[in-house]
């Protein structure tokens, strides 16, 4: 069995120097050197390395490099690729490999770290070997994230599925909590079907997104320019409500109207919605149910990209 694995940074790939963290090359081969020491398997391991940075400073080009990356070694006889990645923007490049590859026929898994290698707290290696043994147990074929959580076992989740980490903590959960599957004792045991995949998109992401992202707060005067915006996304009250009450609101919702600028709403909800949503569709607004905010930024910025019409992207 083959697999490629495709090294861009992150703290899977870093070391503490002069208490900070950093990016460091060597630390690509402790990650194999502690699987293999584990392991009897006969498997060889081919590596890539597009780009090598801390993932908070991902940018179009270091995705286009990895989409371009990983689209090129699809038909090579892998038997599955693995990508080592940063979490902090984690979540926009599995979505982004998830629209390039479309219903491709190869598992895809990526893997990061809270804490680097050196680190006994870290959960990178555990990761890893899951993301292995989904490979070998040909558990599907798709764009997934193998993630373990403080005090659990490693998780797997559908690549747009996958909700950005909370503001307290390292961890990683799926829209709805709803995961693709659970890592045992080296059993998969899938909880879920995976979405459907929609066919690949062939997109080269423009420098700018030119989309505008607003979280939910009380007070907002909502003076936010419009000058070169194609999109904005808001990113609601957990309830999936904003404050439609808010004359700053609605005054910046009629200007958007007006500038024919379409207005997204993510982490919505499918309960039983309150009243302020009503008012969505007076506003102009778009109502984004089972897609995190990642993945709705993502497809929306290849949107920009390729000129698509936005407002018929959902």
């Amino acid at each position: 069995m083959k697999i490629l694995v495709i090294f861009t940074g992150g703290t899977i790939g870093s070391k503490v120097t002069d208490g900070k963290i950093s990016p460091h090359r060597q630390t690509k081969y402790t990650l194999i050197e502690n699987y293999l020491q584990g392991s009897k398997d006969d498997l060889t391991f081919d590596f890539s390395e597009p780009y090598f940075v801390l993932s908070e400073n991902l940018s179009a080009e270091h995705l286009n490099s990895l989409t371009d990356t990983v689209k090129e070694n699809l038909n090579k006889g892998y038997d599955g690729i693995i990508i080592t990645h940063g979490t902090d923007s984690l979540q926009f490049s599995a979505a982004a490999v998830s629209y390039a590859v479309g219903n491709c026929k190869l598992p895809i898994l990526f893997v990061s770290a809270n804490y680097p290698l050196e680190d006994e707290r870290s959960n990178g290696n555990d990761n890893f070997k899951a993301a292995v043994d989904f490979i070998k147990q040909k558990i599907s074929s798709g764009v997934f994230i193998a993630y373990k959580n403080p005090r659990e076992e490693v998780k797997f989740h559908s690549s747009l599925d996958a909700v950005t980490f909370g503001e307290a903590d390292d961890r990683l959960e799926s829209i709805g909590r709803k995961h693709f599957a659970n890592y045992e004792k080296e059993k998969i045991k899938i909880l879920k079907n995976p979405k459907p995949s929609e066919s690949a998109i062939d997109f080269y992401l423009s420098p700018k997104s030119d989309i505008l992202v607003i979280t939910a707060i009380p007070g907002d005067s909502f003076s936010y320019s419009l000058n070169g915006i194609k999109a904005i996304i808001i990113r609601a009250y957990h309830s999936g409500t904003l404050n439609t009450d808010s004359k700053y609101f609605r005054d910046f919702c009629a200007l958007a109207q007006k500038s024919d600028i379409p207005i997204f709403v993510v982490s919505s909800t499918n309960q039983t919605p309150y009243e302020t949503v009503d008012f969505y569709e007076e506003l102009g607004i778009t109502a984004l149910c089972d897609i995190p905010f990642s993945a709705a930024y993502i497809r929306l910025w290849i949107g920009v990209s390729l000129n698509e019409n936005l407002k018929k992207l959902f």
